[in-house]
């Protein structure tokens, strides 16, 4: 019972925080009364204004002027950087899909964006970081705070972003700073970061280092194969006879290899087609499958993810609160 209620705080929290999607299709279990032509696949890198949106608390009030970096913890004294000093750092930009840990199956908090700035590891170590430190601590201007392994920050290209889509990153989604850590959901890239702050080894793991820990979330794992549905519908009604056009997107901590759907409950798979994808790690897949059934019924159309290493999506989740990548499904009602 604790469990379920930390986790309904978790999804009310973020679900109530001005979630912005734009066009891209929503799941919603609403009846359709009959289906004329697919929905639409949202852009491939999602736009500023619709992506998605997460916090605890209000937006933070920062200028540029005024926002000044931390760094504790590499020698008795505190470091500190104005805006300015971190723009002169050598940037690198990469795409990434980034979903938010209490994303439910088929949910929308999810989105693909190019992300710009300075290697965390880099900079540190530039300060006098050793690898004896244990990892790094984000605290950030909301109240949030999450930390990352030294190995993290060493091997898997954490950044701190000052750029998102080519533009400073807009208030909204973490002005001016935001860490970028690929393959990871979003519970472990805060916003509006305003101090690093150095961890022991000894102090690693520790559930006082990442602010959904304290509530019992599993933040540490790397995102799972996953997908998403973005048409048609639930509830979609379609003719016997009838092209019925499915899509949706495939992503997760590597790279997707292949999508499948099933029409009998899982009994059988059908590959899909990709039709749209980027020579990047950590950026989703766009999938296709065309259908036609010949008898009338109400089918569920179940999806799932395999990715480079042949991990295949779970059927089930029985744990949320590592991430949800439980199959995402639709129902359709085929009539004559």
């Amino acid at each position: 019972m604790k469990k379920f209620l930390i986790y309904l705080l978790f999804v009310l929290l973020f679900i109530d925080c001005d979630l912005q999607t734009g066009n891209e299709p929503q799941y919603v279990d609403t009846n359709v009364p009959l289906y004329e032509s697919p929905l639409s696949y949202p852009d491939f890198i999602t736009k500023n204004e619709d992506y998605f949106i997460t916090r605890i608390s209000d937006v933070p009030e920062i200028t540029a002027e005024t926002y000044k970096l931390t760094v504790k913890g590499i020698d008795e004294t505190e470091l500190s950087f104005s805006l300015n000093d971190l723009l002169k750092l050598e940037m690198v930009e990469f795409p990434l899909t980034i979903e938010c840990i209490g994303n439910p199956e088929n949910g929308s908090l999810l989105g693909t964006a190019y992300w710009k700035g300075l290697n965390i590891y880099n900079f540190l170590t530039s300060l006098g970081m050793t690898d004896s430190a244990g990892g790094v601590k984000y605290v950030a201007a909301d109240g949030y705070f999450a930390s990352h392994t030294l190995d993290q920050i060493k091997n898997n290209n954490v950044i701190g972003a000052l750029f998102m889509n080519d533009e400073p990153i807009p208030p909204i989604h973490g002005f001016p700073l935001r860490i970028i850590n690929p393959g990871y959901y979003g519970v472990k890239q805060p916003a509006w970061v305003t101090s690093f702050e150095i961890i022991p080894s000894e102090d690693i793991g520790s559930s006082s280092n990442d602010y959904w820990a304290l509530y019992d979330w599993i933040v540490s794992p790397p995102m799972d194969a996953d997908c998403k549905i973005f048409f048609p519908n639930n509830n979609t009604q379609v003719q016997i006879g009838d092209s019925l056009a499915v899509g949706g997107a495939a992503y997760g901590s590597t790279r997707i290899t292949k999508v499948e759907i099933s029409i009998d409950s899982g009994q059988s798979w059908q590959d899909t087609d990709i039709v749209k994808s980027m020579d990047a790690d950590n950026v989703w897949i766009f999938w296709y499958k065309s259908l036609i059934f010949s008898v009338e019924d109400t089918y569920t159309i179940l999806a799932r993810a395999t990715d480079i290493y042949g991990n295949v999506q779970h059927r089930h989740d029985s744990s949320t609160f590592d991430g949800n990548s439980k199959v995402p499904y639709v129902r359709i009602v085929v009539k004559k």
